[in-house]
């Protein structure tokens, strides 16, 4: 799951284990959150994380970056 858990604790100076501390989730789990490797990650560990970053549980967890892209058809033969 994408997400901007790692921005948003770099924007307060904080490390992996101070959010651990503040937040009650292990700091493993927040490693492996901020890294993409845990995609089904429980609603209580994400308000969890999302109040101890002071942010809404969206801001940090559901903004997706759409990226659209049209490709150009050639025409030729």
């Amino acid at each position: 799951m994408k997400n901007t858990v790692k921005e948003k604790r770099e924007e307060l100076r904080i490390s992996q284990t101070e959010l651990s501390k503040r937040s009650g989730v292990n700091r493993q789990t927040i490693y492996l959150i901020e890294n993409g490797s845990l995609e089904n990650i429980e609603s209580k560990t994400m308000i969890k994380i999302a109040m101890a970053l002071n942010c809404d549980i969206g801001d940090i967890f559901f903004k997706e970056n759409v990226v659209f892209s049209q490709q150009n058809k050639k025409e030729g033969g």
